[in-house]
């Protein structure tokens, strides 16, 4: 004789099965708002009508952006840094280990070329972007991890950036940027999340 036996489900199998109907119900319901919204949507202005954005960032660096629309997908970044958020370890003249890349201890300039395109263009606008550029790190000498007071890094910026319809003059991005430093030789990650109002 042969006897099927159905056992109870775990709690752990409960658990996940409740997880994934949870997760999509809430993927068809985005889905639908997303979908309605598409139909009444009114573009924002930037890169637009509006191609010239002034912003700040927080992260490393701390910095005043700018950001300018050259047309199809085309822009240029640019930062005046003032530190970051104090997570390196520098070295003073005599050798004393100690916490810097704060905001008073550096001062940096940079510039990107960046390629933007759109991942969602409904209601509100979500980009991807890439480029390349670089960024010059003034300090005192012996503020930095490398011991010099100039540091020259080549950079790849990375990052998603959204534009809204209300208000429609506004992007707020967040970006890692993976370097090269060419002078003196090392490697560099630089990650921002910032915002910028468009004119």
């Amino acid at each position: 004789m042969n006897q099927r036996t159905q056992l109870a489900p775990s709690a752990n199998e409960t658990f996940i099965g409740s997880a994934v109907a949870r997760l999509i119900l809430f993927t068809c319901a985005a889905a639908a708002i997303l979908s309605v919204g598409a139909s009444r949507a009114q573009a924002t202005e930037v890169g637009n009508s509006r191609n010239f954005g002034l912003g700040f960032q927080i992260g490393d660096p701390t910095a005043i952006t700018a950001k300018a629309f050259l047309g199809r997908g085309h822009a240029l970044d640019f930062g005046l840094g003032f530190g970051g958020w104090g997570y390196g370890w520098c070295q003073d003249a005599k050798g004393n280990s100690y916490r810097c890349d704060d905001l008073n201890h550096n001062i940096s300039l940079h510039a990107d070329y960046l390629y933007q395109d759109n991942i969602v263009n409904m209601t509100n606008r979500l980009d991807w972007y890439a480029g390349f550029g670089g960024r010059v790190i003034m300090s005192a000498y012996g503020n930095n991890n490398l011991s010099h007071d100039v540091v020259v890094i080549a950079r790849v910026p990375i990052g998603i950036a959204a534009s809204f319809r209300r208000p429609d003059f506004l992007e707020a991005y967040l970006e890692i940027v993976p370097g090269i430093a060419v002078f003196p030789l090392g490697f560099n990650i630089d990650f921002g999340l910032g915002v910028r109002a468009f004119f």
